[in-house]
Formats: C-alpha cells, structure tokens, sequence
C-alpha cells in the first residue's frame, strides 16, 4: 500500500508537468488509464478523472478512458457529465454495448425510464451472442417496478441463463417470483443461489422474505439472521426481525431489532414511526 501510494504521487507530479501541446501517444494514455484506475479503486477519485484526462489527451480515441471517467462522474452522481461522456464513447464506437448500457442508467437514475429502457433494448441488439445480462436485468427491474411480475421473471430468467454465476440475478428472479405468490419456486431458486454463493447477504435476505411470506417466522429470523453477519448494518433485515417480533407480540425483542435499524439509519422515518407503534403498544 505505501509502496503504491508513493508511487501515485510521483506519477501524479510528473502528469502536472505535462504541457497543453501533447502529442498522441496511445503508450502514455495506457499508463494514465491504467493509473486512474488503481485511483479510483482506492477511491481517490478526483486524481483519477484527472489522469483519465490525461488518457485522453494522449489518445483522444481511447473510448475506454471517456467510459470508465464517464462511470466515475455516475458514482458521483454528476449525471449530466457523465451523460456526455457515454455518447462520446458510442461516437467513438457505436457498438459499445456497455456505454449503451450506462447511458442507460444515466437516463433512469433521472427518471426517464422510457429512454433508459430503449437505450438497454438497443444494447441487447447490437451484438449477437453477447452477453447481455446486465441490460436484461436492468430491463427486469423495470417490469418489477411496473408490477409487472409475469415479464420480470421472464427477463430474470434470461438474465440468469445468459450469467448462471450470476447470484444477484437469481436472487432478483427469486423476489419477483415471490412478489408473483410463487413462495416455492423462490425458495427454491434461493436454495441454489447459495450453492453459487453461501455467504450471500441478499439471498439470505430475500429467503427471510419468503420464508415470512409463508409464516414461517423462526426460518425467516434465522434467514435475515445470516444475512446480518454478513453485513451488521444492513438496516432492512433489522426491520423485518422487528416486524415479526412485533406480530408475534414479542415487543420487547421487537424494540430492540428496530433500534439496531435506527443506530444504522438514524433519519429513517419509517424505523422511526414503528419503533413510536412499538413503544405505544408496551404501554397499554
């Protein structure tokens, strides 16, 4: 780690040296690239736009260096910049199918779901025998969100087979089959999700959800239980133990779950006003 950082520093003084008349260089925008990617892991992230900048004025056709800064101006939720900087990767290369996708997100996380979609359906058609699970996914949350459950299973489904790996889109099979009144098939593709990844803290979760949707509530405290060790400060699973507790009349153990969701979460109103409902029934 010491070694590294220093060695960014050094790298980083002599990119401040570069003048405005740079010639291309596509060897020097590699290692500009190349280092603003180690930045941005480590979360450095105005040194990386900066060195993606330098990637790009070393080689103003490096379309990966205009992506991955386009990705770092997403993560920081500067929307219309990375905008851009995705539809200059596809006048660049018209057939990314990864700037299509991200364009995409771009679009839906400012509320244009129309465009957003069309944009992930262009993406699935540019290539034959790509893969094009993240954009079928993608398109999947949408129909969920519609409650349209019948195609969200469908495009989870395709998801799944086109990255069997996959866990997260099995488990995103597994919600919307629940949501769907389909507990059983769920549980069961939940079932092989762990196969795929035993510590998984979603499918964990999302098996607590249907393991509460049948009523079987030791089996869904257990479940969300486990989904806990794995990350303590995953404030929904607190809220759900507290709901059950709560059903089960259990008030006490009720409390104590809900204000384990408000240490982690201490603006949140819904936690807020159920631990008010807990308290109020405790005093009657």
């Amino acid at each position: 780690m010491k070694f590294f950082l220093s060695l960014v520093f050094t790298l980083l003084a002599l990119s401040s040296c570069v003048s405005e008349d740079t010639k291309v260089d596509p060897a020097q925008s590699k290692i500009h690239y190349d280092l603003a990617l180690e930045l941005a892991q480590y979360s450095l992230y105005q040194n990386a736009l900066e060195e993606f900048d330098l990637a790009i004025q070393f080689d103003p056709g490096n379309s990966n260096a205009y992506r991955k800064k386009g990705l770092v101006k997403f993560g920081l939720k500067q929307y219309e910049e990375a905008e851009k900087l995705f539809k200059k990767v596809i006048s660049l290369d018209p057939e990314s199918v990864q700037a299509h996708i991200n364009l995409g997100m771009v679009k839906y996380s400012i509320g244009d779901k129309v465009d957003a979609k069309k944009l992930w359906e262009k993406a699935i058609n540019i290539k034959k025998d790509d893969d094009d699970s993240k954009a079928i996914n993608n398109i999947a949350n949408l129909y969920k969100e519609e409650k349209n459950y019948d195609k969200a299973i469908e495009h989870y489904r395709l998801a799944s087979s086109n990255d069997p790996s996959n866990s997260m889109y099995m488990n995103n099979l597994a919600d919307a089959l629940r949501l769907n009144g389909k507990l059983d098939q769920a549980a069961e593709v939940l079932q092989d999700s762990l196969k795929l990844n035993p510590t998984g803290m979603g499918t964990y979760f999302n098996l607590g959800m249907v393991y509460k949707d049948l009523k079987e509530n030791k089996k869904a405290i257990n479940s969300f239980e486990k989904s806990l060790q794995t990350n303590s400060s995953l404030t929904k699973a607190y809220y759900q133990i507290a709901q059950i507790h709560f059903t089960t009349k259990n008030h006490d153990a009720a409390l104590k779950s809900i204000e384990n969701a408000i240490k982690f979460s201490p603006t949140n109103q819904t936690y807020q006003k159920f631990q008010e409902k807990i308290i109020a029934s405790q005093t009657k």
